[in-house]
C-alpha cells in the first residue's frame, strides 16, 4: 500500500498545529539509537482487589520494568515524528521509521507467552493504539508503510478485534480495541475493523445513562471517576477515528458524550454524589487523566474541567502515539478530506 496522503498534507498540519517552521537541516552525524524488538509481554495483575480500584503498586514497579523496552521504543518514535521537522531524510524521523521497520519484520508484541498473561494482553491493546498512531504520523510525515509493516500492524490488530469480540469485556478497555480498529482502517482498509468500531460506538452511546453515568465504570469502587476519564477518553479517540472514516456521529450521539463529559466535570469539584453511588471515596487523577480530553475533546469540556480539573496538563501522551492535541489534528485533516461521509444511523 503507498502514500494516500498528499505532499500538501505534511505542510498543512504543521501550520495548524504547531504554526508556519522554517525547516532546518539536521545535526550531521546524529546518533540513532536502536531499540531491540520485544516479542512478548508477561505482566502481573496490577490490582489487588476484586473491583479493580486498589492497586498493588509492587506489581505496577515490576510491570513497569518488564515494559521498559517498548516504553523507550514508542517514546522515542513519538517525539521525532512530533517535531516538525520530521520528515524522509530527517535523521529522528529517519532513525525511528528504521527501528519500526526492525520491529515489523521481528513481528514485535505478536508472540504469545505461556501461560497466558490477562494483564499482557491488556497492555500490548494498549499499545497498539500508539503503534496505529505513530503509523499514520509516519504517513503524514511522508514516509510509506513497507509490506512488512502493513503485515505488522495487521496481525496485531486483528488480533486484538477477534480477542474483544469474543471477550465479554464492556469496559473502557473494549472501546480502546474499538478505536485501536477504527485507528487501523485509515491505515488499511479493513471490513471486520469497521465493522467492529461501529457496533462498539453504539454499545458506548448506548451505556450511557442521562446522568452521564456508566455502570462498568461505577462498579471500579475508589476509581470509578478515573475509569470514567478513561471511558470517555477511549470513546474520544474512537469518535476521532470515526470522523476521519466518515463516520459522523448523531446530535443525540453528541449529547450523550457531553453528558458523560459534564458528569465528570461536576465529579472533579465535588465527589459527594459518585462517593454516594460508588460506595467510596474518588481517587482524584493526575495530568495522565486529562491528555486526551483536552487534546481530542475541547469542544465537550465545561467550565468545571478548567476551575477543578488541570486545564494545563502536559498533552504529551507516552505510549499512547504522542503529542494529543498533534495527534487529534491529523485525524482532524482526514475526516476533512473523507472520501465518503457516513451517520451513525
Amino acid at each position: 500500500m503507498t502514500n494516500f496522503l498528499p505532499k500538501v498534507f505534511i505542510a498543512a498540519l504543521l501550520s495548524t498545529v504547531v504554526g508556519a517552521h522554517s525547516y532546518a537541516a539536521s545535526p550531521a552525524g546524529k546518533s540513532c539509537p536502536v531499540f531491540s524488538p520485544v516479542m512478548s509481554l508477561s505482566l502481573g495483575d496490577i490490582y489487588a482487589d476484586a473491583q479493580g480500584s486498589v492497586p498493588n503498586e509492587a506489581v505496577v514497579h515490576k510491570n513497569r520494568d518488564l515494559t521498559a523496552g517498548v516504553d523507550e521504543f514508542m517514546r522515542y518514535l513519538e517525539k521525532a515524528l512530533d517535531n516538525p521537522d520530521a520528515r524522509p531524510g530527517e535523521s529522528s524521523a529517519a532513525c525511528a521509521y528504521g527501528n519500526f521497520a526492525t520491529w515489523a519484520k521481528a513481528g514485535a508484541l505478536t508472540t504469545e507467552p505461556k501461560p497466558f498473561s490477562r494483564e499482557g494482553a491488556a497492555k500490548r491493546s494498549e499499545y497498539l493504539i500508539g503503534i496505529n498512531i505513530l503509523a499514520l504520523k509516519f504517513k503524514a510525515a511522508g514516509f510509506t508503510m513497507d509490506p512488512n509493516m502493513l503485515a505488522w500492524l495487521r496481525s496485531l490488530n486483528r488480533a486484538n478485534t477477534l480477542s474483544y469480540e469474543r471477550g465479554t469485556n464492556r469496559g473502557n478497555l473494549r472501546i480502546w480495541s474499538a478505536a485501536a480498529a477504527a485507528l487501523y482502517a485509515l491505515i488499511e482498509r479493513d471490513v471486520d475493523a469497521l465493522n467492529f468500531q461501529d457496533r462498539v460506538w453504539r454499545e458506548a452511546m448506548e451505556a450511557i445513562h442521562d446522568d452521564g453515568t456508566i455502570d462498568v465504570e461505577m462498579a471500579r469502587s475508589h476509581r470509578a471517576l478515573i475509569y470514567h476519564m478513561f471511558s470517555l477518553s477511549a470513546t474520544l479517540v474512537l469518535r476521532s477515528a470515526r470522523e476521519a472514516l466518515g463516520y459522523w456521529g448523531t446530535s443525540q450521539d453528541n449529547g450523550r458524550l457531553r453528558r458523560l463529559a459534564d458528569n465528570i466535570g461536576r465529579t472533579l469539584c465535588d465527589q459527594h454524589e459518585m462517593e454516594r453511588a460508588a460506595k467510596a471515596v474518588q481517587e482524584i487523577p493526575g495530568d495522565w487523566a486529562y491528555r486526551v480530553p483536552i487534546g481530542y475533546g475541547a469542544d465537550l469540556l465545561n467550565s468545571d474541567w478548567s476551575r477543578c480539573g488541570r486545564p494545563k496538563a502536559d498533552l504529551s501522551d507516552p505510549t499512547s502515539g504522542g503529542d494529543a492535541r498533534r495527534s487529534a489534528q491529523m485525524l482532524r485533516w482526514f475526516a476533512q478530506h473523507a472520501g465518503t461521509q457516513r451517520s451513525t444511523r
